[in-house]
């Protein structure tokens, strides 16, 4: 990894935080000075493309697939995808495979892309933008932390000053992996956040991971998912933080404060789940921008400390 992309990864964080309100449906996560000091724009030949064998992405929904390829074909692509030469003079795609994936559906020749430096890692760029995206599920980006790790012999440590992460994020992040093949199979019907994942996996034995997961599903899934015994769990409301304290056990934040925390995410749960089919006043929005910015300065605080 080249040193400049090391030290610019923090900043992309914060950039794409101050930006993202304003940008339109589409546009680049990665930040345009980004992208304009890493490469150059380009029409490419869709057909001298090659995938990228370090994509972090595994999963690709057919409706948000569908949903682009015929946004591209009414709007056009309204953002490059990135692409690095090869010897052979073909090249190898470094991240935006679902843009690649609608353009070849539509039968376009060519695609806009940024050609990046030969030398360039794409692995890394491709976990960083989705990264930004938060267009990652826990598995994936589980699964690319440990691919990095296994490629160039990195550590723990390394993915954290490189990407701009703490290292107990890294730590608590990589042991999703462990956790039992059927909880990733229904990870995909029952999207529970990063946090919640990680706490089921940070528990001891499988049977309590279990009991954990099944929780997890009938807090977050607001409808009726099949478990691995094909027994369906019941439609609830989520619990009260309070009265789930297997979710405070693991926070380092004093009870009371992880208690209002975790008070406050149930309740924006609810808002999801539960819409009271109003628009958002100017002052609840105010609010929770506000709330949005302190989150965001805490993990910014944690992740370059």
């Amino acid at each position: 990894m080249s040193r400049k992309l090391g030290r610019t990864n923090s900043a992309m964080l914060g950039a794409l935080r101050e930006g993202r309100e304003n940008k339109p449906v589409g546009e680049s996560a990665l930040p345009v000075s980004f992208q304009n000091r890493n490469g150059r724009t380009a029409q490419v030949e869709v057909d001298s493309i090659a995938t990228n064998p370090d994509q972090p992405r595994r999963d690709f929904d057919k409706a948000e697939l569908t949903a682009l390829t015929e946004s591209i074909e009414r709007y056009g692509l309204l953002e490059p995808i990135g692409v690095k030469p090869l010897p052979n003079g073909l090249y190898q795609l470094a991240y935006g495979e679902r843009r690649l994936r609608a353009v070849r559906a539509l039968g376009q020749p060519t695609v806009t892309a940024v050609v990046l430096d030969a030398d360039a890692p794409a692995d890394e760029i491709a976990l960083v933008e989705n990264l930004l995206r938060s267009d990652l599920s826990p598995f994936e980006v589980a699964d690319g932390f440990a691919r990095i790790m296994e490629t160039r012999g990195w550590s723990q440590g390394d993915i954290s000053r490189h990407l701009g992460i703490a290292k107990s994020e890294v730590s608590r992040t990589l042991k999703v992996l462990d956790l039992p093949a059927r909880i990733r199979a229904e990870y995909l019907q029952v999207q529970v956040p990063m946090r919640v994942l990680r706490d089921i996996a940070a528990l001891k034995d499988d049977a309590a991971q279990t009991a954990a997961w099944e929780s997890a599903k009938r807090t977050y899934a607001g409808a009726e998912v099949e478990s691995g015994e094909g027994v369906k769990a019941p439609k609830t409301k989520a619990r009260r933080p309070s009265e789930d304290p297997a979710e405070i056990a693991h926070s380092t934040l004093p009870k009371r404060i992880a208690r209002s925390v975790l008070t406050t995410r149930d309740a924006l749960v609810l808002l999801r789940t539960e819409p009271t089919g109003k628009p958002l006043a100017d002052t609840d929005r105010t609010l929770l921008r506000e709330m949005r910015d302190a989150i965001d300065a805490l993990l910014m605080d944690e992740a370059v400390g």
